[in-house]
């Protein structure tokens, strides 16, 4: 194995496209740590970080024919995370339980992390840009729910509607933003993750 270690990526991808697992194994001691470090800032928990880093290096090998080796590998595992992450907090998202269980990771100095990303200006701009879309009451109903915190009922007393209408608002603006986020590609892993978290 030490002899790999003067290999460069590109030399390393090509012994990778002819099944060398003892290149697969230099290009993960390689970037292993790297990756790590940056899944644990993104998921804010170890052992899903560890899980999304198993995935990502998993999915290397399964797709190791397919392998530019003109293409950057560092690049590569990068976006691979950034998706297996994305794919996470869409699970998060759709699981009340998880989704309380990853909040309660998200503390810092004891302040709300949601009160951090709405004061957070890019996220605020991508927030807003999203929100926008929706039909103006439905926008209201929305914020009035999943932002300020209100029950249907007292969304409903405020603005003079039925809970049924209320409820039905917020159900088809969850179809919508998840919809909407979906085609948000060129979003951060951690602008994702916030809008996800803040949105449902």
């Amino acid at each position: 194995m030490k002899y790999l270690k003067n290999h460069t990526d590109e030399a390393l991808v090509v012994l990778l496209n002819n099944d060398d697992q003892k290149a697969f194994l230099e290009i993960y001691d390689r970037y292993k740590n790297e990756l790590a470090r940056h899944l644990v800032r993104l998921l804010r928990s170890y052992e899903l970080a560890e899980e999304v880093l198993q995935d990502v290096f998993m999915m290397l090998w399964e797709k190791r024919h397919d392998m530019d080796a003109s293409r950057s590998v560092p690049a590569y595992l990068y976006r691979s995370a950034i998706n297996k992450t994305k794919n996470v907090f869409r699970k998060i998202a759709n699981d009340n339980r998880l989704r309380e269980e990853f909040l309660h990771h998200f503390t810092a100095s004891g302040k709300n992390v949601v009160e951090e990303w709405i004061e957070n200006k890019e996220v605020e701009q991508a927030l807003h840009a999203l929100l926008d879309r929706l039909p103006p009451q439905q926008k209201k109903v929305y914020v009035l729910c999943k932002l300020d915190g209100l029950s249907y009922k007292e969304v409903s007393e405020q603005l003079k509607i039925s809970i049924t209408t209320v409820n039905s608002h917020i159900r088809n603006a969850n179809l919508f933003l998840k919809s909407e986020l979906k085609n948000q590609s060129e979003l951060s892993g951690f602008l994702y993750a916030a809008l996800i978290l803040l949105l449902f």
